[in-house]
């Protein structure tokens, strides 16, 4: 049995950085906490901020991005924070085009790609953003609207596989990076 978190958290986020587990905002928070597995404990983090709920999180060269997610107004927000440790804040970054929740989040040819999610309605949407240059594009968009898949890389291409378009999804896809387009697996 591990320790409890300290504050209960719902549609929160979570990454892992420099073997600690971090459990980001949530439900009317934007509180952060940090999961030390040699001490066994929970610590306050450096909060967000503003609150962020549904928001996703990546570890990328040592550093936590949060990325989309909604407000305290639950709204959907196109926000993209980054927190370094060495530096121990978060600090903007450009936003992301789409303001959406829900959508994967893959380490993928240095960019980070978020696949899908959920901007009003599901959506199919796929943007790539580079942490070097601080700059999105946009990719070829999902074959299906997916809203909180996951996902997975492999031989060089991205599978998603699941999620909602309303009902549950049970498909796989994937991206060629040859073709430039997502087919069935």
């Amino acid at each position: 049995t591990l320790a409890s978190i300290s504050v209960a958290r719902e549609r929160m986020a979570s990454a892992a950085l420099n073997g600690n587990f971090y459990a980001i905002g949530g439900l009317g928070l934007n509180s952060v906490e940090v999961y030390d597995p040699s001490s066994q404990s929970w610590s306050a983090g450096i909060p967000l901020p503003s609150e962020t709920h549904y928001a996703r999180a990546i570890t990328i060269g040592g550093k936590i991005y949060l990325i989309g997610g909604k407000n305290s107004s639950d709204q959907n927000i196109n926000q993209v924070i980054c927190f370094d440790p060495s530096s121990n804040q978060w600090s903007s970054k450009v936003s992301m085009p789409t303001a959406r929740d829900g959508m994967w989040l893959q380490w993928y040819n240095d960019r980070i790609w978020a696949i899908g999610g959920h901007s009003g309605g599901d959506t199919d949407e796929v943007e790539s953003y580079d942490p070097i240059s601080d700059t999105w594009k946009t990719e070829t968009s999902l074959s299906t609207k997916r809203n909180w898949a996951v996902g997975w890389v492999d031989k060089g291409k991205i599978y998603v596989c699941g999620g909602s378009d309303g009902s549950h999804l049970n498909s796989i896809e994937f991206y060629d990076p040859v073709t430039k387009q997502w087919s069935s697996a």
